[in-house]
Formats: structure tokens, C-alpha cells, sequence
């Protein structure tokens, strides 16, 4: 993995207003190759954090390494659950983490 690796934030949010609650097993499957992939992502070093709101809107987020702007969005464009429509991108933005307090 290259030193120089930048940061970026990407948001996402369910395919609609009822997920999880009203989600197929098929959506479900997605949903774990993306809970997959992130653990992978840990592993490989390039993730700092991920995680979604607890409350009734949804929305996730992921902290993450990528060499630019193309690759980040290559990434996240590539997640199972965002590539199938279970999760929609909102957006992929450049990210600098200034302070971290693990919980």
C-alpha cells in the first residue's frame, strides 16, 4: 500500500425510506458483502472508520484511504450493496480526520 495514500469520506443511504425494515434476503446478502469488504478493508489498513446513524433516516458513512479522487470513488462505485441499489451514494469527498477518540 502506497505511504501516500489521501483520506475520503463517502455517505450513502438506503435504496429507500423503509430499509432495513422492509429488506429482502437479497438485500441482506449485499448488505454483508459490504459489511465483507469493509472488514477486508481493515484488514488491508485502508480503512479508519465506518459506520450509520441509530435513528429513523438512516445514512452511512466510511473513512477511508485511496491514492485520488478516481480511486475513492472507483471503491466505493464497486461495494456490493451500492453497485446492486440496496445502498445510493450520495456523495465521495476529499477528508482529513483532525482529531480521533476511540469510544
Amino acid at each position: 500500500m502506497p505511504a501516500d495514500l489521501k483520506q475520503f469520506i463517502a455517505m450513502f443511504t438506503p435504496c429507500r425510506e423503509t430499509f432495513p425494515g422492509d429488506g429482502t434476503e437479497e438485500e441482506f446478502a449485499k448488505v454483508n458483502e459490504h459489511f465483507q469488504q469493509l472488514k477486508r478493508d481493515e484488514e488491508a489498513g485502508t480503512l479508519i472508520l465506518a459506520g450509520r446513524t441509530q435513528d429513523e433516516n438512516p445514512a452511512g458513512i466510511y473513512i477511508f484511504k485511496a491514492e485520488n479522487q478516481e480511486a475513492a470513488e472507483r471503491r466505493i462505485k464497486e461495494d456490493a450493496a451500492i453497485a446492486s441499489g440496496v445502498f445510493i451514494l450520495q456523495w465521495v469527498r476529499p477528508y482529513a480526520v483532525a482529531l480521533f477518540k476511540a469510544p
